[in-house]
């Protein structure tokens, strides 16, 4: 299991850098173009739109997996011991249903994308390349919510006995 987890934490990670270092590229030499050449180049804005679609969900994960999400922490904060964890767990539980949610209605969507054909307007690639990042992000979502979520209820849970806080 650690292997897998390792697996997807380099897979993840990867995709993000790889993800970021090219729209940090396009955008400079688009910016470049535009202004020393007065043209710029048309597909670039499509591909960095979609990109940081799933850049932003990938980072979700990410941010998932680092306990840097915002979570109810303030009201978590609020209680201590096995209070504590309970309302951690409420968390963890309301952010399993509405990823749930968000990969349901993401594959809806990306159904309908299909069914209808739907294409970029400049590069005509098909519009479900993007809507993927939805149901895909969310997969990972949910993957890091299960990890973490169970490490930080299991740390607060046992936080009494330990005698200091693990999160």
């Amino acid at each position: 299991m650690k292997l897998l987890g390792k697996i997807l934490d380099y897979f993840e990670e990867s995709l993000i850098i790889l993800m970021m270092t090219y729209m940090a590229i396009m955008n400079f030499l688009n910016v470049v173009f535009r202004y020393c050449f007065a043209s710029s180049f048309s597909f670039t804005e499509e591909l960095t739109v979609t990109v940081f679609v799933w850049v932003t969900m990938l980072g979700i994960a990410a941010g998932f997996k680092r306990y840097s999400h915002l979570g109810m922490s303030f009201i978590v904060d609020l209680f201590h011991g096995k209070t504590k964890a309970m309302f951690a767990l409420f968390g963890v539980i309301c952010s399993l249903i509405f990823m749930v949610l968000v990969l349901y209605h993401g594959v809806v969507m990306v159904q309908g994308q299909i069914a209808m054909g739907s294409t970029t307007p400049v590069l005509r690639m098909p519009q479900a390349v993007q809507g993927l990042s939805m149901p895909v992000g969310a997969a990972f979502i949910i993957i890091r919510i299960l990890q973490a979520g169970f490490l930080q209820v299991k740390g607060l849970w046992n936080e009494d006995k330990q005698g200091g806080t693990q999160a």
